[in-house]
């Protein structure tokens, strides 16, 4: 929809835009404290000449006035409302901001967002000015509350005390604070108050936390964590907190333990055989993944070296008038193709991307969002009932889910719709052999279909998908059942893919997204698809056992999520959240996948579109849609992996900060699993003044469980030999007090 669309197909680029209708939503006189960030966001709703909502149009957001202010996007396509929206962070002065919104190429028809900064968070005293580490402090000031609190001391984060008020915080100093002059802070919500200088002593006191709660340090300081009450249980969690896009070296650290401990090791050799799927099942859809998403890497580079195109430069390209989905008529929709009528598309036919051939289908079904074709070679045909049920699932049920929750989807063929290509050349993607050995393709999106330079694009925005094959003709048999079951969800995880790659490339001109940020969305669709039958049936209905926790319609959506989760959580040592190897394992997808299902039990489900509705990438895209640093989120994350239900603990004794989600994530794998028990591998410490040698690379941690002696215990994290760790990797060791 962007140049890219305009080089062909579709309608033509040079004719005249219709005149679009802008509207503000939400009020054009807003406020937010000087240098934070609106909670609302500025947005605007694009009418259609006849009123109707218009879907992918361009919007141009720009600041007319106002000093230090800065837009999270300024060029961004309305979703299928027709809302295009974007972010304001203010600046620290009181200046007002003004901020123009119009249909790109249509300036003169905008409206305009006039921002008050009203007083900032203002931090006045810190009592007392002197302290040390385990000291609880009293911080003062103005509307220190606005949002929630955190203290910051330097860079690191103390541990607030109580509920803050707008005029008084109380926090306890985090240890590992180097002495001398310290600055101390407030942040509240995503703005951080004025400095007050104060000054650390070099006296740490053992740390004390109550049951449940947890921190996480740098921990690379000799003696500055102290364990002192013997018999109490805490969880140790060393772990890299970096990222990067490409995988880096192992790089070994030490856990110290200056003093005797004692610690149980958990032996879950036993659970993760047999969990673990078969060999190689990843080898086939793993190695085709990394071509596709490769190739797509390589369109954006040349989607950005391009030069911008001739006026009108828009989103409209070959754009279609398309409804909302919310909206009761079919107003402005291109009709579609007659049922029965054919298309002859182009399809890949190796696995590694260098063959396509041209297969025939026929248009099956038609709806608002979707259009199903089957290939007319298709060994096993589908009733016509089986189309109609399929049909409306995509077009009522999973398009919305994705496009809600993500953002809006390219429309270069001018459609208005997704096409559903089902085809048996996706079946013959693999051998029988393979298939049965190795695994299989069940569907995909390839972004050369919106690349309208390339012979082999389809120009159009389509998702490839297997086919019933009962008699195995094309590759290893495949019954409908089969075909049913795992289509939905693989819908959800590529359709996310497509709208990832027009928000970031098409729309921005930027680079994809990050493989482990990108992929660990597209299984976060899948979970989507699982939470909307989980509402839609709540229990006991849609369950064939009563008892179960998950509806049978959720399960085909969660479960592959589950299984990697499981994998990952059985070794999250070996296993990165932020560096895939060969465009992502099975443990590292559910590494990433666990990672922002916990943002988003954080930040709430907005985060998504944030994440995706945007010209930044990985560990950046995640601060900057979650307002915080990225080793913080991480930290807090590790923590949470086992902090989410501690055994004997009741859920509430633990802080909302180490929650995965609404249900605990252990009794997610246990009744929505089948799990006996959960699957995080804890490692013993048992030796005295001993060092704990273990390998890591970015984005992993590790997980031991001591029990303090008598006389108590130091632990810190040094390099292998003693010496300091490379403050690339953002070493950090989390500790949770797990017993009274």
């Amino acid at each position: 929809m962007l140049g890219l669309a305009l080089a062909c197909g579709g309608t033509d680029p040079t004719a005249p835009l219709p005149l679009y209708t802008v509207l503000p939503i939400g009020g054009v006189q807003l406020a937010a404290p000087a240098g934070s960030e609106l909670r609302q966001p500025i947005q605007v709703e694009v009418r259609e000449p006849d009123g109707a909502p218009a879907k992918g149009v361009a919007v141009r957001f720009r600041i007319v006035s106002g000093r230090g202010a800065v837009l999270t996007d300024t060029l961004v396509a309305t979703n299928a409302d027709g809302v295009g929206l974007t972010r304001l962070r203010l600046g620290g002065t009181r200046d007002s901001v003004v901020i123009a919104g119009s249909v790109r190429g249509q300036e003169d028809r905008g409206v305009e967002f006039r921002v008050l900064p009203t007083a900032p968070a203002e931090l006045i005293a810190v009592q007392p000015a002197t302290y040390a580490s385990g000291d609880t402090i009293v911080l003062r000031g103005a509307r220190l509350a606005d949002g929630g609190s955190d203290v910051l001391f330097g860079s690191a984060r103390g541990r607030v005390v109580g509920a803050p008020s707008d005029t008084l915080v109380q926090a306890v100093v985090p240890p590992c604070l180097p002495s001398g002059a310290v600055s101390v802070a407030v942040r509240t919500g995503s703005a951080t108050t004025n400095s007050v200088p104060t000054v650390s002593l070099s006296a740490d006191a053992p740390l004390r936390l109550a049951t449940g709660e947890g921190i996480t340090s740098r921990g690379t300081e000799a003696g500055c964590l102290r364990l002192q009450t013997p018999g109490q249980r805490y969880l140790l969690v060393p772990q890299y907190a970096s990222y990067a896009d490409s995988v880096p070296a192992e790089r070994q650290y030490a856990l110290a333990i200056d003093g005797a401990t004692t610690a149980t090791m958990v032996d879950d050799s036993a659970r993760r055989a047999s969990v673990q799927p078969a060999a190689g099942r990843l080898d086939v859809r793993g190695a085709f993944e990394q071509m596709l998403r490769a190739t797509e890497r390589d369109i954006a580079r040349d989607v950005a070296r391009d030069a911008a195109p001739a006026e009108p430069t828009d989103l409209e390209g070959a754009r279609a008038e398309v409804r909302s989905p919310n909206t009761a008529a079919l107003t402005d929709l291109p009709p579609p193709p007659s049922l029965g009528s054919t298309r002859t598309f182009r399809v890949l036919s190796r696995l590694d991307g260098t063959a396509f051939t041209s297969t025939t289908a026929r248009l099956r079904y038609a709806g608002t969002n979707i259009l199903l074709y089957e290939d007319v070679g298709a060994p096993a045909p589908l009733a016509d009932t089986t189309v109609t049920q399929l049909g409306d699932l995509f077009d009522r049920t999973l398009y919305e889910i994705d496009a809600t929750t993500f953002g809006t989807e390219s429309d270069i063929d001018g459609n208005g719709r997704v096409i559903v290509l089902m085809t048996p050349l996706v079946n013959a993607l693999t051998s029988a052999a393979q298939c049965t050995s190795q695994g299989y393709v069940p569907g995909y999106f390839f972004g050369v279909d919106l690349d309208t330079r390339n012979k082999n694009s389809n120009r159009g925005e389509i998702y490839y998908s297997f086919v019933p094959d009962p008699g195995g003709e094309r590759s290893c048999p495949h019954r409908l059942g089969d075909v049913m079951a795992l289509l939905p969800a693989t819908f959800l995880h590529e359709f996310q893919h497509m709208i990832s790659f027009n928000q970031h490339v098409l729309v921005r001109r930027g680079s994809v997204e990050a493989v482990w940020l990108n992929e660990g969305l597209s299984h976060v669709a899948e979970e989507l698809g699982a939470r909307y039958y989980d509402v839609r049936y709540p229990a006991p209905s849609g369950r064939t056992q009563t008892s179960a926790l998950l509806p049978d319609s959720a399960v085909p959506f969660l479960r592959g999520n589950l299984e990697n989760a499981t994998l990952y959580l059985s070794s999250p040592t070996s296993h990165s959240v932020t560096a895939f190897r060969d465009f992502g394992t099975l443990e590292e997808r559910g590494a990433a996948w666990l990672f922002l299902k916990w943002l988003g039990a954080q930040k709430g489900d907005g985060v998504y579109a944030r994440l995706v509705q945007t010209g930044l990438r990985s560990g950046q895209n995640v601060e900057s849609a979650a307002g915080e640093p990225f080793a913080s989120l991480f930290g807090d994350f590790a923590l949470a992996l086992y902090a989410d239900s501690v055994p004997g603990l009741p859920r509430a004794a633990v802080s909302p900060r180490y929650r995965t989600g609404t249900r605990p994530l252990r009794e997610l794998l246990a009744r929505g699993f089948g799990l006996s028990g959960y699957p995080l591998a804890l490692r013993g410490q048992p030796l005295t003044g001993s060092l704990a040698f273990v390998n890591m690379v970015q984005g992993t941690a590790t997980y031991f469980l001591l029990t303090v002696p008598a006389g108590g215990v130091t632990v810190r994290l040094t390099g292998p030999n003693g010496g300091a760790l490379s403050p690339t990797l953002s070493p950090q060791l989390g500790v949770l007090r797990i017993s009274p």
